[in-house]
């Protein structure tokens, strides 16, 4: 088991920017926990193949455990999962990460980062993006609460973040 340090920024960007990003991966997530502790969550559309997640604490610092699993169990889990799943695009921006949202979170992009210690200095911010807050701290921007949402509550919680700003 290791430790995460990760903060994650409220952005928006351009639509062009959108049209212009190569490379991005659909990401699936489906959480099997994620009222309580450990968070236990299944993605699928990794590079690599599927994993299974564990994720202990709140804000910067949280110890994640990560296992690599077959597609079968994969898809198995996602089943359990039942409607606690999130659907994204990710992009790997030099040492950011971009995830915009699909589905009911259309119009929801986080922008991440992990960092080796909690007081690193960050990078620049990704041209075409504008941050608009930061959400480390704001436990309702984690994937696994963005799950447990209704789908109504997905899109009211887009809408209220951006107050009027989407496209």
């Amino acid at each position: 088991m290791g430790w995460e340090i990760e903060r994650r920024f409220l952005v928006e960007g351009r639509r062009e920017h959108w049209e212009s990003l190569k490379g991005g991966h659909h990401l699936r997530q489906g959480y099997l926990t994620n009222t309580k502790e450990p968070s236990v969550r299944v993605r699928l559309g990794e590079p690599g193949g599927a994993l299974l997640t564990t994720k202990r604490g709140k804000g910067i610092r949280r110890t994640e455990f990560e296992s690599g699993i077959s597609k079968e169990v994969a898809g198995d889990l996602m089943e359990a999962a039942g409607a606690r799943i999130v659907e994204k695009i990710r992009w790997n921006l030099g040492p950011w990460t971009l995830d915009r949202f699909l589905g009911s979170l259309e119009g929801l992009v986080l922008l991440e980062i992990e960092l080796t210690s909690e007081d690193q200095n960050l990078p620049p911010i990704p041209d075409a993006l504008n941050v608009l807050r930061e959400v480390t701290e704001d436990n309702m921007f984690t994937s696994g609460a963005l799950a447990s949402l209704p789908e109504a509550a997905r899109r009211e919680l887009v809408l209220a973040a951006y107050k009027g700003r989407l496209e």
